[in-house]
């Protein structure tokens, strides 16, 4: 079985090397033949020049379309029956690459593996969120009016805990979109991805719309996968332009107008609830406390959050990352079943 590596970069050279060998290391390991395709867009000979230096099986030079063209020429171009679809500033951790096969071949339509913030694999990004109509609105409540905040604690961390504490593949309503496995079939039954969208949002239109299909997505449990956030975007002039407009698209294409107004006039509000918190000098003065798992975050609410599991203490790396502010962490433990903060503490300027 061959399984295709699919890279869009843009100035990513600095990146991609540990991305590729990290993939050749993981497909050995797996004894399947990887296949390396890399989508150049930086529109600078040297940079490509760079990229094609770094051991790729195949890499196609185009003008920059935007990341959602980039991943259909890779897809036109892979030759394997599985692909993987990544940011180049992503690396696989040992035994991730089986898993996410595993999972592919349980059924699944479309896998994600566990994105993590550090090498050591203990930092772990949040779940990605349901933007179905009725979860986001319900996440903007939360996020201005303290009743509706503490009554969906519970909910909100046993989401992130049904994913962080897995020991198999879970079963979700949506994805990350720095890597994502799928079978060259189930690809096809997706179609290509939409590139109205430049940048951002790009794979959540391509997911949601195969979930209205009936495709079935999960997170490979114990598949992680470092994601250097920001990396992908950090020479993109305009950004947040171009995330605002994408979101807008998306918002225009899969919402409403009643529910646009609605989330409009939700949304309007100041950002209010969440924890009350004690201030300490940083990550590293946040004492230990009885937690199952510790979010961190920059938002009051606490979500989206990182996250760590099974330990009393923050890991040292966490200095490293949860820089600026305002930051706070909470620790979380279940008591008769039902999650509650047993401490919360916060870094940073307000």
């Amino acid at each position: 079985m061959t399984v295709s590596l699919i890279v869009v970069c843009h100035r990513s050279s600095g990146v991609l090397a540990d991305c590729i060998a990290s993939f050749r290391s993981e497909a050995r390991a797996a004894s399947v033949a990887g296949e390396v395709v890399v989508v150049e867009q930086s529109e600078d000979p040297a940079e490509a020049e760079r990229v094609g230096s770094l051991g790729a099986d195949r890499v196609e030079v185009r003008p920059n379309r935007g990341y959602a063209a980039g991943l259909n020429a890779g897809i036109a171009a892979a030759r394997g029956a599985t692909l993987l679809l990544a940011n180049p500033d992503t690396v696989f951790l040992v035994g991730s690459l089986p898993r996410l096969l595993g999972a592919v071949g349980d059924g699944y339509d479309v896998v994600g593996p566990q994105l993590v913030w550090d090498g050591a694999g203990e930092i772990l990004f949040p779940p990605a969120e349901d933007l179905g109509t009725t979860a986001e609105l319900w996440r903007t409540l939360r996020g201005r009016w303290q009743r509706a905040w503490e009554a969906g604690l519970h909910r909100a961390i046993e989401g992130c805990w049904r994913v962080w504490g897995a020991d198999r593949p879970v079963e979700v309503a949506a994805l990350r979109g720095p890597l994502l496995a799928a079978s060259r079939a189930a690809v096809e039954r997706l179609g290509p991805l939409d590139e109205g969208y430049f940048l951002y949002y790009e794979e959540t239109e391509w997911l949601r719309r195969g979930r209205r299909r009936g495709a079935r997505f999960a997170v490979a449990a114990g598949a992680r996968v470092v994601h250097r956030a920001g990396h992908a975007t950090a020479h993109t002039a305009g950004r947040e332009a171009i995330e605002a407009a994408s979101r807008e698209r998306f918002f225009a294409r899969n919402y409403g107008a009643a529910s646009r107004w609605l989330l409009r006039r939700c949304a309007a509000g100041e950002t209010k609830a969440g924890v009350v918190a004690e201030p300490v000098a940083g990550p590293q003065a946040v004492p230990a406390a009885d937690a199952e798992l510790w979010l961190v975050s920059t938002f009051r609410h606490l979500m989206p959050a990182v996250g760590v599991v099974g330990r009393p203490t923050l890991p040292a790396s966490l200095a490293r990352v949860a820089t600026g502010g305002p930051w706070y962490a909470a620790a979380a433990a279940r008591d008769g079943g039902r999650w509650r903060l047993t401490g919360c503490w916060s870094w940073g300027n307000e």
